[in-house]
């Protein structure tokens, strides 16, 4: 399916656009099971290496949470 199949797409907004899309995400019968993208793969090892090396540390779960509050705003 295409998006130009879907009635009215053109005039949602983005942010009913998000919406529609997590909506339709939610409804994925075994999401488990779809492969993750190549650079999925990538970016893990990416970041296991830059952690090894001591590039970067891990955050506390505070520091995690503080993070999220941080970037909400």
């Amino acid at each position: 399916m295409k998006t130009a199949e879907i009635p009215r797409f053109q005039e949602l907004s983005d942010l009913e656009r998000l919406a529609l899309a997590d909506e339709i995400l939610g409804t994925l019968r075994e999401p488990e099971s779809l492969p993750s993208p190549a650079w999925h793969g990538a970016e893990l090892a990416r970041r296991w290496q830059d952690f090894e090396s001591g590039g970067s540390s891990p955050m506390t779960r505070q520091q995690f949470w503080a993070e999220v509050e941080r970037l909400k705003k």
